[in-house]
């Protein structure tokens, strides 16, 4: 069979009483262009530029696939020449894009494979062009992705197909360019990416985005809580906005960590930074000080401002059992007499 004598008006078989498109052993579906229009601006909107084009790649290039072992079992082509141009061809066949190669040289047995050519009408310029207006970089990722797919499948081993000039970035035409992978350079790192994202799994992705964000909001809660040395024997707790129960249990678990590991004798826990103060978060700070005290340090409170002291005591709470002065600087001086009253 020569590629000249595809015609996929006879290929097709049209069974409405089972609801199937067939070609060969393969379920066809056809689909209006506006469908795909409306699928691609919900990936761009939900997903972003480079997980749609990586999934929309990906897609292309299992129907590149598809195509070509379709069209291998029930067809005996006169030449290699012709089961390559099939491709292009049933592209052409399919609606999605005028495929005109311009060039085409292959040696399967040297690993070599080199292809141009041209897209005219192609359905995703016009709905990227429509859709979201000029773009900076080509957009026909489910045409790259056929091209790398039945290439690929024809030859034996990975090509990668790269669109250097495109409609919907201001060229006049849309074009194709495929090597095998190993001869392009750094200006096929895009499509390559893209076709990496084989095994993408966006729950994953998700996953290690939420695990990020745990580990950064981790990070900030030991920047706005961190234990300062201020001389041998005593440590510094500056505690800085709003205490919530995750971050209690962060100021308890490094409050009682630094006094273990550096063996304190006292703790000064300081509430300058505090604005406001509620009933949870003056709980919080009474734990984290007869906790310390019970580890043997000695525990002082400084920064406590008149409004929040007015607070306290309209809220009920009792400090009585703490050491309470007016600054950091007043807490480091006395827990350095303590010091030396303990020594005497």
């Amino acid at each position: 069979m020569k590629v000249s004598d595809l015609d996929l008006r006879k290929l097709l078989v049209f069974d409405p009483a089972e609801g199937r498109l067939l070609l060969g052993e393969e379920r066809y579906l056809l689909f209006r262009q506006e469908a795909f229009a409306t699928l691609r601006k919900v990936l761009q909107a939900q997903l972003g530029p480079a997980l749609l084009r990586s999934i929309l790649s990906q897609f292309g290039y299992r129907c590149g696939q598809g195509d070509y072992q379709a069209l291998s079992k029930g067809h005996d082509w006169d030449t290699d020449l012709d089961r390559m141009g099939a491709g292009p061809v049933m592209h052409t066949w399919e609606g999605i894009v005028r495929a005109d190669p311009t060039f085409l040289e292959f040696d399967p047995a040297r690993g070599h494979f080199h292809m141009k050519g041209t897209w005219k009408n192609s359905y995703e310029a016009e709905i990227h062009l429509r859709e979201f207006g000029p773009s900076e970089t080509a957009v026909c990722h489910t045409l790259t992705g056929y091209a790398t797919g039945w290439c690929s499948a024809f030859i034996g081993f990975d090509v990668v197909a790269i669109e250097p000039t495109c409609i919907a970035k201001g060229d006049s035409i849309c074009t194709f360019h495929i090597q095998q992978t190993a001869a392009w350079g750094a200006e096929a790192e895009p499509w390559k990416e893209a076709l990496r994202g084989t095994d993408y799994s966006l729950s994953k992705e998700l996953e290690r985005k939420i695990a990020t964000i745990e580990e950064q909001s981790r990070a900030i809660r030991e920047l706005a809580t961190p234990v300062i040395e201020v001389r041998d024997d005593i440590l510094a707790l500056p505690i800085v906005g709003r205490i919530d129960s995750s971050r209690g249990a962060e100021l308890l678990e490094s409050t009682l960590g630094a006094i273990t590991s550096r063996q304190a004798r006292c703790i000064i826990l300081d509430v300058t930074g505090v604005d406001t103060v509620d009933t949870f978060t003056a709980s919080q700070i009474l734990t984290v000080a007869r906790a310390a005290e019970l580890l043997g340090a000695h525990c002082v409170l400084t920064g406590v401002r008149s409004q929040i002291a007015h607070t306290l005591v309209s809220l009920g709470i009792d400090l009585s059992s703490i050491r309470t002065l007016r600054t950091l600087k007043d807490g480091i001086r006395h827990c350095i007499r303590y010091l030396a009253q303990q020594h005497a």
